[in-house]
């Protein structure tokens, strides 16, 4: 008997999300800063970008695999709105839900957003990072 299951989109097999490490979040953000004000062009393609990225202490897991491509856009010339990988919302929505302690923020995070240690719980404090985030971007 064939598995037509293997074939159809419908049923293929979501790819692991991409996670992203960032090894200096300074340089990470003069990166930004740089493309922004045009001292550093925009990639143009995503090699470009992987590199770029690398350059500055960034990496992708599971990049390759996703089959998606790198666009670095400007605010000068659109609003998006960026969801977040569906697959992804809910493996954290289902791994916050259970989680015995705080949200674990990052420690320059914590410190400025959390002067409350009890203030939210992990879930809350996903919901909360989650909307500052993708909001954060569209202005």
């Amino acid at each position: 008997m064939t598995d037509h299951s293997k074939h159809d989109p419908k049923h293929a097999p979501t790819p692991a999300p991409v996670e992203m490490t960032m090894y200096d979040r300074e340089a990470a953000g003069r990166l930004i800063v740089g493309m922004a004000v045009g001292d550093i062009p925009k990639p143009t393609t995503t090699a470009e970008a992987l590199q770029l990225l690398k350059d500055h202490g960034i990496t992708l897991s599971n990049f390759a695999e996703s089959g998606k491509e790198i666009r670095v856009v400007s605010r000068d010339d659109a609003l998006y709105v960026v969801l977040p990988p569906a697959n992804l919302m809910r493996q954290r929505i289902e791994e916050y839900s259970k989680y015995p302690g705080p949200y674990p923020l990052p420690d320059e995070y914590a410190l400025q957003v959390r002067r409350d240690p009890n203030a939210l719980d992990a879930l809350d404090m996903f919901y909360f990072r989650v909307g500052d985030y993708s909001f954060g971007q569209c202005r």
